[in-house]
Parts: C-alpha cells; structure tokens; sequence
C-alpha cells in the first residue's frame, strides 16, 4: 500500500482575480473623482468669466445713460444762458464743469467700449494708450502704460512691455530703455491679465536728456510677432498720449 501524497493545496479561483478587479476599481474611482473635480473648476471658471463680463457690460450701460444725462442738463443750460443774461456767470461756471465731466465720461466710455465690443472688430491684445505724470523731482516722471484684450478672450494673457524714450542730449539724438532709466539695463514691465491692466514705473530722465517721444514694444506668447507703437512725449496736464483704435500696478523687474 503506497503512501498518501502530500502538496499544497491549489489556490482558489476567485483568489486570482480578487486583486486585479480591486485595482480596476481603484483606478475607475480616481479616475471619477478626478473628472469630477476638473467639471467643478471649470464650472467656477466659467461663473467667473461671466460675472466679469456683466460687470464690464453694465459698466458700459451705466457711462451710456450718464453720458445721454449730461448731454440733455449741458443743452438745457446753453439754452438758459441765452436766455438768462442775469445768471449768465454761475451758468459759465456749471456749463464747464458738466462739460468736463461728459468729456471724462466719453473717455471713460470708448475705453470700456473697445474692451466689450472693438470699433474694428480687432479681438487681440493692444496698446490702448501710453502717459507720463509729474513725479517729485524735477527730472523724475512716472510713465503709465494701459494694455487690453477684448472681453471675447476668456483667457488670461502675459508677457513683457518695453518702453525706449526717444531724445536729444546736447547737439546728438539720444534714447534710454526703461531699464536704463531706472539703473537695471535689463529689466522690463510684466503684465498678466485678462480684460486690461495699466502698468506703471517711475523713471528719471538724465542731465541734458530732454526727450520728444516714447516707444512701446509689448512680447507675449500670444503675440506672432511684438506689437510697437509710438507715442510723443507729454507730461499730464499738457495732453494725453493715445494710441488710435488700435487698466494691478507692477514695477519693473
């Protein structure tokens, strides 16, 4: 009589595919949650594009009536002052207020204006408009540099703006980077938005430099080739420098 054989015992079946369908499940659940988590972002991604976009239109609505407003009350006071020889002086003084405060609100309006909806059709980034203030000194400014996108570009666009002051220094053509105006040759402006940002610095002008116009150059990986624009040197107060059809602060870095 032979001797009974001895071994292990086969593995039970549904042992084999235990671990793989629990890593399966595993996988499916990230994989749910992961989806999941990126329909919410980009659901609150698009809440936010479209607050801002209502809040920018209603803007636009509200320069309109206040504008139409200001319009009829500056006729009804020509009107008057026609007619009103005796309260000729006060009118004056009223009429002109009400006229700079149209002339501030257009401004405010066409600026708004080619953000929700561009004269030319024109959708991607620009140079709106270029300014220089008064600083302490007497060679010290502060230039100003205002870039939009218009409102159809959801996202958000950066990059780099450098600005070239064009002049004279004694009998000779001379100009200066921003970089040089600030003792840093290789620093620029950084922007990064989505609707418009304006970028400002403070520079001061060299001994005997006396400058004549500004050049804007802006580089951007959404740009196929850099935009430039001119623009003649005016401190605030004499005119504003702005670009035809064609506003967070940083300093340069």
């Amino acid at each position: 009589m032979s001797a009974p054989t001895t071994g292990a015992r086969p593995e039970p079946r549904w042992r084999r595919w235990l671990l793989p369908a629990a890593a399966a499940l595993a996988v499916a659940l990230a994989f749910g949650l992961g989806y999941q988590r990126g329909q919410l972002a980009a659901g609150l991604d698009a809440a936010q594009l479209a607050r801002e976009r209502s809040e920018l239109e209603d803007k636009v609505a509200r320069l309109e009536s206040g504008n139409s407003a200001l319009t009829a009350k500056v006729a009804e006071l020509e009107m008057a002052r026609r007619l009103d020889r005796d309260a000729y002086g006060q009118i004056e003084r009223t009429l002109g207020d009400l006229q700079s405060r149209l002339s501030r609100q257009s401004d405010d309006l066409a600026f708004y204006k080619s953000i929700v909806s561009p004269a030319d059709g024109v959708q991607g980034l620009r140079i709106q408009r270029f300014e220089v203030r008064p600083a302490a000194g007497a060679r010290e400014y502060e230039i100003r540099v205002t870039l939009i996108q218009a409102m159809r570009q959801d996202s958000v666009v950066s990059g780099l703006a450098q600005v070239i002051v064009h002049g004279t220094q004694g009998d000779r053509p001379a100009h200066y980077s921003v970089g040089e105006l600030i003792g840093k040759p290789r620093a620029q402006l950084p922007f990064s938005f989505r609707y418009f940002q304006t970028v400002d610095q403070a520079v001061t002008l060299p001994e005997g430099f006396e400058a004549f116009e500004a050049e804007v150059q802006v580089r951007s990986g959404k740009l196929k080739t850099p935009l430039q624009q001119r623009f003649a040197w005016k401190v605030a107060g004499d005119s504003l420098a702005e670009a035809p059809p064609e506003a967070a602060r940083e300093s340069a870095r």
